[in-house]
């Protein structure tokens, strides 16, 4: 059996959700939001980023680049230093909020960070994923699901929160 990218796909679902719920909700929700800086940093800084490497690669002559992996690095960069940074400041973990919400944090972290790569692919490489992974296709398609899908889980959670707390 050959490895597909639905497979990984899948698995790459599976494994956030599950280290959502072994990070706990603070951290994954943390990550959540770094992912959505990432995206919008790589998204509005990956050309003039590209560029300059470009000129700077013109320089050496050492290194071969592409759009695509600039602005992959840009995004895992700027999650993991906003990661990191967050997790040195002493984010704390709330222990009454349910694991459903934390597990949900981390699927559609997930679900973001997979349609953010896919959106940084160039079109005719996003169509040759697309033919060979129908998920990563159903990923892109609800690209705004993975936008907005957070924002609701929060709205939602602090309701929530609120009425059953009275």
């Amino acid at each position: 059996m050959t490895p597909s990218w639905d497979l990984f796909i899948i698995l790459f679902f599976v494994i956030m959700t599950v280290y959502g719920l072994l990070l706990g909700r603070g951290r994954v929700f943390n990550i959540l939001i770094n992912t959505y800086v990432g995206y919008v940093v790589a998204t509005e800084l990956g050309n003039f980023v590209y560029d300059y490497a470009l000129k700077a690669s013109s320089i050496s002559h050492s290194i071969s680049i592409s759009l695509f992996g600039v602005k992959l690095l840009v995004f895992a960069l700027t999650i993991f230093i906003l990661t990191m940074r967050s997790e040195l400041a002493g984010a704390n973990d709330d222990a009454s909020t349910s694991s459903l919400y934390t597990a949900g944090y981390g699927f559609l972290a997930a679900g973001l960070m997979l349609s953010s790569v896919i959106s940084f692919l160039p079109e005719a490489d996003r169509i040759n994923l697309f033919n060979n992974s129908q998920i990563a296709a159903q990923v892109f398609d609800y690209r705004y699901f993975w936008l907005i899908g957070p924002i609701a889980i929060i709205a939602i959670g602090s309701i929530a929160g609120r009425l059953f707390r009275k």
